[in-house]
């Protein structure tokens, strides 16, 4: 298993086998040469099971990849709450509908390398739980019941539950390619169960 693989399944195992719709990872820009051919292997290789591997952006001499199942995301983006504080922060009117993604992506991008900090609705592209994000927000990222994957304000125990699934996820990914097994053959099953 090559350093990216492993970066790959350790930081996008919850998105690999759809239990999140997005993760972000980064790495050093000094890998990006041999990580580039890896990079795009995957993006081919993906792709037909319904996973997007995207340049997100490059910035303090790091590159971030984008790790996503776009129709996770469109779903959840198309929540009334989500969509409307999106759309005040400068997001396309149809966000969450197929013809304005690639527009949201690229605004993503823009806040995320216009601020001074990270922008705090990216936990909606995650697929964060919206009454946390908004929270977030509002608290200014204090006044949280516990941490994990994210900040949680609202369920404890539902957060809980979700931040061992995705060890879980890691887990399993890990241990199996370490074996072995190609990161597309375990995922193949996966994305053909979802589809039934």
């Amino acid at each position: 298993m090559s350093d990216f693989e492993k970066d790959l399944l350790y930081f996008a195992s919850p998105a690999l086998l759809g239990r999140k719709q997005a993760n972000l990872f980064s790495f050093p820009v000094t890998c990006l040469t041999d990580y580039r051919k890896e990079i795009e292997k995957y993006k081919k290789e993906l792709a037909p099971l319904g996973i997007s591997v995207e340049y997100l952006y490059s910035r303090h001499q790091r590159v971030y990849l984008l790790i996503y199942r776009k129709d996770m995301l469109l779903q959840y983006l198309k929540q009334p709450d989500v969509k409307d504080f999106l759309i005040r922060e400068g997001y396309p009117q149809n966000i969450g509908e197929e013809a304005s993604f690639q527009e949201c992506i690229c605004t993503l991008r823009q806040h995320i390398l216009q601020g001074d900090e990270f922008p705090h609705e990216v936990g909606f592209f995650f697929g964060y739980p919206a009454e946390d994000v908004f929270a977030f927000i509002r608290e200014k990222g204090r006044n949280y019941k516990l941490v994990g994957d994210w900040k949680v304000y609202g369920d404890g125990k539902a957060a809980l539950r979700t931040f061992r699934s995705y060890a879980r996820c890691r887990k399993r990914l890990m241990e199996q390619a370490a074996a072995g097994a190609s990161i597309v053959s375990l995922l193949e099953p996966v994305c053909a169960h979802a589809a039934v």
